[in-house]
């Protein structure tokens, strides 16, 4: 039997312009028309701040789909290295063996994935797999991805790594849900070096479920002044009742139910998403801290969000051991889950 793999560090890096909740509510506010929604909006989110790829002033000057994507083709690979040295720090690059990315929103042929492997190091033959059309769950895909071809592979690590930068999708439109994406996503980046036999957080199994009849819930429409969010209203209400069943079948695989959980991973989509999990999975708030201080700190950064939420919990000293679950949404609506064990 192979040995388990476990996510034994990761790290997270953020762009260099910052932006405070207020701050965005006024401009933003100003830009769509609606300042009073806009206020009410960062008042709700329990955002402090979120970091930015240009200035708040270079990003309401966007034009096109070619202007905005060649800010992501400068921005994104220099972030992605980052990261990626930073998780492969104190272990030989030319051992890892697969490399699984995660980016949607911006588009590069070849991706930044390619840099990266070059740049640090990685063999030749290591295995690449982008991931470009996950969303905000692309960064537990990944993870997902990584993990099992660690497994199949004894005593080769692999890297996992996503880099999102959500403020070249800013719109100035007063739509809701674009209103709210606008208000509450942000940029960053993030990787996890996952070893067979390592000390950490150990990847345990993995579970996909694709809800039906909820394509439009969650995406993005491709236009000519570039992504334009769409987000319903009502995706923290979609998403508790099969969560909660998933997490129940990915526990079962293992013997175990929902009391024998210490702690949850969860994608820091809003404080909505966050309130309705934690009371459908029955845990206390503190099983869930490191979700709600990522969201204040750097609000969704999409498929990128779940690496900060790791890093915090590996960090804490105080934080529970034993078995958890990691999960993740994105568009489809899809719900990905990691069932986790740490010693």
């Amino acid at each position: 039997m192979p040995p388990p793999v476990a996510i034994t560090r990761v790290t997270t890096a953020r762009p260099q312009y910052r932006i405070d909740s207020g701050r965005a509510s006024t401009l933003i506010g100003a830009a769509v028309g609606d300042a009073r929604r806009a206020a009410a909006i960062a008042r709700g989110s329990r955002i402090r701040e979120r970091a930015l790829a240009l200035s708040p002033d270079a990003i309401g000057k966007l034009g096109s789909i070619e202007e905005r994507n060649a800010v992501y083709r400068r921005v994104a690979p220099l972030l992605a290295l980052e990261v990626s040295r930073g998780a492969l720090s104190g272990i030989k690059a030319s051992t890892v063996g697969c490399l699984a990315s995660s980016s949607c929103t911006g588009y590069m042929v070849p991706g930044w994935d390619v840099e990266v492997a070059q740049a640090c190091g990685l063999p030749r033959e290591a295995l690449r797999i982008p991931v470009t059309q996950a969303g905000c769950s692309g960064g537990v895909v990944a993870l997902s991805l990584a993990a099992a071809w660690a497994r199949q592979n004894p005593g080769r690590p692999a890297l996992a790594a996503a880099v999102e930068l959500c403020s070249l999708a800013f719109q100035a439109d007063p739509e809701p849900g674009n209103l709210v994406s606008t208000l509450i996503f942000g940029d960053g980046a993030g990787a996890a070096l996952l070893e067979p036999g390592g000390d950490g957080l150990r990847v345990v199994g993995s579970r996909s479920v694709l809800l039906p009849c909820s394509r439009e819930a969650i995406g993005f429409d491709l236009t000519d002044t570039g992504f334009y969010p769409r987000l319903s209203l009502d995706l923290a209400d979609m998403l508790p009742e099969p969560t909660l069943a998933a997490v129940r079948a990915l526990l079962e695989t293992r013997g175990l139910h929902l009391p024998d959980l210490s702690y949850a991973l969860l994608h820091p989509g809003g404080p909505r998403i966050l309130d309705n999990l934690q009371a459908a999975l029955g845990l206390p708030a503190r099983a869930l801290r490191w979700s709600q201080e990522s969201l204040a700190a750097q609000g969704n950064t999409s498929s990128a969000a779940i690496f900060d939420v790791l890093r915090r919990y590996l960090d804490d000293p105080q934080a529970p051991r034993g078995w958890g679950v990691v999960a993740a949404f994105g568009p489809g609506v899809s719900i990905e889950l990691l069932l986790v064990h740490r010693p």
